[in-house]
């Protein structure tokens, strides 16, 4: 099969962005009490009567479970004063979650407020907002000491948090978050932090490897590997913007990062493997979301380039995962967080070229999942509820088969 090839991206001349204000902007917004609509309180969660009739009016089992989910992530783990979610399991980004489970709380939030009745949940949108803010560090260095864009670190910032790491796939992951969120609403500072992570990223394309040169780190020191998701998920943000700026540097950069996941993690079967090592050895570990999240970049490339060999390359990832996870224990072992970008791109392909089989495997994940909770309406895996990455996916997941437009 013919694929269309791109010139690897070097850091060179005017294609890296160093000027960065979107977080900044963010953080003066919000340190004036204009980020969102009302008080820090009224905006930190719908009201009851809200929520009342978003359950009520839900027209589907699909939208209803996603309601009570939701409600469940909220009486739970959320800590409404802070507008952040507990740290649970205890780990080091204690007291409250690390950013990625939060990025998944903030991605189960918009797609409950896209879903058919949910609109009442659209002031939580803009309060998500509010809490990932607390994770921005306005100073980021990079490995050798070069300013870098802001971005987001895996741990709240002090005082509030212990700060900690910054990743590049976490960065996608908000990046992706405050797209749909722009989608869904239209505020323009979603759109422009979001242009502020990916510029962030750009600093993290590898120049120095000699095994399969080029890719995006995923995490900011020195040696780290270099993962499909960093790479393809910050692909999905780059082409995204690229359909609402029409920058052609986002699109450049996008292409060249699912190009590189192409030629460096490709499995010989067609499903991709999970990173390249400092030593240059591949990671063979095959993840659900690495999948979603390269169907969900050819779409996009085919979307805009009018490439059909995007589209080819997308149906086949595609078709080989929904093969190789099926309906149980393989695609149960992934865990909500990981099937719930899993399933997202795969129904962004559906909205291109239908495929039952797509949503019938979505379906029957979901179903299985609805027995897997505990008294407090909390998903468990292996007997655990893994805090808000064990809940927070399913939102997700039960919006989008109740029909929230899917987004990478």
């Amino acid at each position: 099969m013919h694929r269309t090839r791109l010139s690897t991206p070097v850091i060179s001349g005017p294609r890296i962005r160093l000027r960065s204000v979107g977080l900044v902007f963010a953080f003066c917004a919000m340190a004036m009490g204009t980020l969102a609509s009302g008080t820090t309180s009224a905006a930190a969660s719908v009201s009851a009567q809200a929520r009342t009739t978003a359950l009520s009016s839900a027209s589907s089992t699909d939208q209803q479970e996603a309601v009570a989910s939701y409600q469940a992530l909220q009486k739970n783990l959320y800590e409404a004063p802070a507008v952040l979610y507990q740290g649970l399991p205890s780990n080091s980004c204690d007291p409250y979650s690390c950013l990625w489970p939060f990025t998944n709380a903030m991605a189960g939030t918009v797609y409950l407020a896209a879903s058919p009745g949910g609109r009442g949940y659209t002031p939580d949108v803009s309060t998500r907002l509010f809490g990932l803010l607390s994770y921005a560090d306005l100073h980021e260095t990079s490995p050798s000491g070069t300013s870098q864009p802001p971005a987001f670190q895996s741990a709240v910032a002090p005082p509030k948090g212990p700060g900690g790491n910054t990743y590049y796939d976490d960065n996608a992951w908000a990046a992706l978050d405050l797209i749909a969120a722009y989608r869904l609403t239209g505020s323009p500072i979603d759109l422009i932090v979001a242009q502020d992570l990916f510029n962030f990223v750009l600093t993290g394309w590898d120049t120095s490897q000699t095994d399969c040169p080029g890719g995006v780190f995923w995490e900011d020191v020195a040696g780290s590997q270099r993962n499909a998701t960093a790479n393809a998920a910050n692909a999905e943000v780059g082409l995204q913007l690229y359909q609402l700026t029409k920058d052609p540097t986002d699109l450049w950069w996008a292409a060249g990062m699912y190009q590189w996941v192409n030629k460096c993690l490709k499995s010989p079967g067609g499903l991709y493997y999970d990173h390249v090592n400092p030593d240059g050895s591949v990671n063979t570990t095959i993840w659900s979301y690495n999948q979603g999240t390269m169907v969900g970049a050819g779409v996009l490339l085919f979307q805009i380039t009018g490439n059909a060999d995007y589209l080819t390359a997308a149906q086949g990832t595609a078709e080989a995962a929904v093969a190789y996870f099926g309906t149980e224990t393989t695609l149960q072992s992934q865990g909500p967080a990981f099937n719930a970008i899993y399933f997202r791109d795969l129904f962004v392909l559906n909205q291109v070229q239908a495929n039952g089989s797509y949503g019938s495997e979505a379906q029957a994940y979901a179903t299985y999942m609805w027995t897997q909770r505990n008294s407090s309406g909390l998903f468990l895996q292996n007997g655990n509820t893994n805090g808000v990455n064990g809940t927070a996916p399913m939102v997700e997941i039960y919006s989008l088969l109740a029909g929230s437009p899917a987004l990478p």
